[in-house]
């Protein structure tokens, strides 16, 4: 029995030793190992997410098509039903989303917002409870026609799947970042089949950083998840974009549309700005029950604004509308995007950015044509240039928008318009809407910010374990001459003092070893080192997981000089990795 238990404490501290090297390589990105490991992890993470893709896509039909059954519609989506299904079956299940949230929820913590939030102020920990939850409430939204897209879901639970990969594999903090990216990437790539988009989305939106240490692993994690979905063709949106190519007269009407787009974005930014207090004087069952409400007066008009919008989408591309219907669905789609956005109904706001995006491109294609000389537009190309106008506006994302255009069509002789559109409505709404994306402005509607100067994104990057001093020995406040004698040789560079009473302290050997070589020392056989003349600075514990951001942070608040990188094991037992002092984290960023 002994010898068993023996046998298996030998395992576990051979598996030990075997994660803290991984840790360890993991707490640089930058070198090799590190960032192949951080790929590895990276590409099990997409392929996680693509597998929830698919269950949110069968859960969406499961409730939905027994509905659409029970009311005889067929075929044709929400378009088809009639004026009393438009109205109460969106304001049932947002009052059915909203008593869910106030009794069961007690929160609406959920969307890309919330992983920002929780890259920032909680080193990329997501709670799986609210991802369950978003995952639930998100089908039951998309399945009563509420505004909202179903990349809010992906890229949240494709995030909580990152972030629960690295707590479960215990990984410093900064690679636990990585992967939150990594599942928000694959999340929107494989709800759009649109990887490379989606990469610069997570880079360009929700970390808000380009590095290669980011790219790679992140590439990999949105071609895995979009792998998971790629042979399940329905899942993926069919948008068909048909078009007839540009002609240079037409590059001033282009920038003309690519600012009426940035007013439509900076507006839809503002008006969600301007409801979120306004809304939140209401308790949160009546205010997601309005959003519901507000959609289904609006889709007495234009049912086109129900549901995912895939197919009013494909309406715009192929210049199915007239001028004035492309501009209600445009403007009503905007208005009940506001509404349910303000209200937390949960959900993403990208798919609801196409539907209006490409509405309005449309009707200023058509009437372009009637502007224009010859056949120079066609309401297809500017329809799917809308999409991305207004992408970007709203997000403030210009990379994520052009290549979303690229992607979606196939055609890189779209650059040109493209990025003309792109940066005209980019420039329009930043001067409108202050230079903020919704993302940012709904953060600080809640009262945080977010820091993203040059010096924080390096120090979330870093573990502690990339800049501690292995180089110390823990002793005893009171030690015998002898033992400290035979510790002094070892060259080492700080003392870890430790008292029963959980007091550490660090002090440097010099000082102890002054103290000691002075004559009428020679006699002391036990020595108390919180006595003898020298500096010492109290210590605080961090866990071995932190960022350097985090150390900063610590050391800040409590004003401390030191920091003892540790993991708790069994009770207050610990063990101990290495020293960190503020000048070593002050000395670690590399410009």
């Amino acid at each position: 029995m002994a010898a068993e238990r023996s046998r298996r404490r030998m395992l576990r501290e051979a598996w030990q030793g075997r994660m803290d090297s991984m840790r360890q390589h993991l707490a640089d990105v930058e070198n090799t190992p590190g960032l192949t490991l951080l790929c590895l992890l990276g590409a099990a993470t997409g392929a996680l997410c693509g597998l929830v893709i698919l269950a949110l896509h069968t859960g969406i039909h499961l409730l939905q098509d027994p509905l659409f059954e029970l009311f005889g519609v067929s075929g044709g989506g929400f378009t088809e039903t009639s004026v009393a299904f438009r109205v109460a079956v969106p304001l049932l299940g947002a009052l059915l989303l909203g008593l869910i949230v106030e009794w069961v929820l007690k929160s609406a913590e959920y969307g890309i917002v919330h992983i920002i939030e929780r890259l920032v102020y909680y080193q990329g920990v997501l709670p799986v409870k609210s991802a369950v939850a978003e995952f639930t409430m998100s089908v039951l939204a998309l399945t009563t026609g509420q505004s909202v897209g179903r990349e809010g879901v992906a890229a949240h639970t494709g995030a909580t799947t990152g972030s629960w990969l690295g707590r479960r594999l215990d990984l410093p903090n900064n690679s636990v970042r990585t992967l939150v990216g990594c599942g928000a990437a694959a999340g929107v790539a494989a709800s759009f089949n649109t990887p490379l988009a989606a990469v610069i989305f997570a880079m360009e939106v929700v970390m808000m950083e380009y590095t290669i240490a980011g790219f790679a692993p992140i590439i990999l994690a949105a071609v895995s998840g979009s792998l998971v979905t790629f042979t399940f063709t329905d899942v993926h949106p069919r948008l068909v974009a048909e078009y007839s190519g540009f002609s240079p007269i037409e590059l001033p009407y282009l920038a003309f549309v690519g600012a009426v787009v940035g007013i439509a974005g900076a507006g839809f930014t503002r008006l969600c700005g301007a409801l979120v207090p306004l809304l939140a004087k209401i308790r949160i069952s009546l205010r997601i029950a309005l959003a519901g409400l507000v959609t289904g007066l609006l889709a007495i008009q234009f049912p086109q604004i129900m549901g995912l919008g895939f197919d009013t989408v494909n309406g715009s591309l192929a210049g199915q509308y007239a001028v004035t219907m492309a501009l209600g669905i445009g403007v009503a789609k905007l208005i009940a995007t506001s509404f349910a956005t303000a209200a937390a109904i949960p959900g993403g706001v990208i798919l609801p950015t196409f539907v209006i995006g490409s509405a309005l491109g449309s009707a200023l294609g058509t009437a372009g044509a009637l502007i224009l000389p010859g056949d120079a537009t066609d309401a297809g190309l500017y329809a799917l240039l809308g999409i991305g106008a207004m992408m970007g506006a709203v997000l403030q994302a210009p990379l994520s928008a052009l290549v979303v255009i690229l992607e979606l069509s196939g055609q890189t002789g779209l650059v040109l318009p493209g990025m003309l559109v792109v940066i005209a409505a980019l420039v329009v709404s930043r001067r409108i809407s202050v230079s903020e994306s919704l993302f940012r402005l709904l953060l600080r509607r809640r009262g945080l910010d977010y820091r993203n100067d040059p010096i924080s994104q390096y120090l979330r990057r870093a573990s502690v374990l990339s800049a501690m001093n292995r180089r110390f020995r823990i002793v005893e406040p009171k030690i015998d001459r002898a033992a400290l004698d035979e510790i002094l040789e070892n060259k080492i560079d700080w003392l870890l003092i430790r008292s029963r009473e959980h007091r550490a302290s660090l002090m440097r050997p010099g000082d102890v070893a002054r103290f000691l070589n002075q004559e009428e020392n020679d006699q002391i056989e036990e020595i108390d080192l919180y006595k003898i003349p020298g500096k010492r600075m109290d210590a605080y514990s961090i866990h071995v997981r932190a960022s350097l951001q985090e150390a900063f942070d610590m050391v800040n608040r409590n004003e401390a000089e030191a920091l003892i990188v540790e993991r708790n094991v069994v009770g207050s037992n610990a063990i101990t990795y290495g020293v960190l002092t503020r000048e070593a984290i002050d000395g670690t960023y590399r410009p």
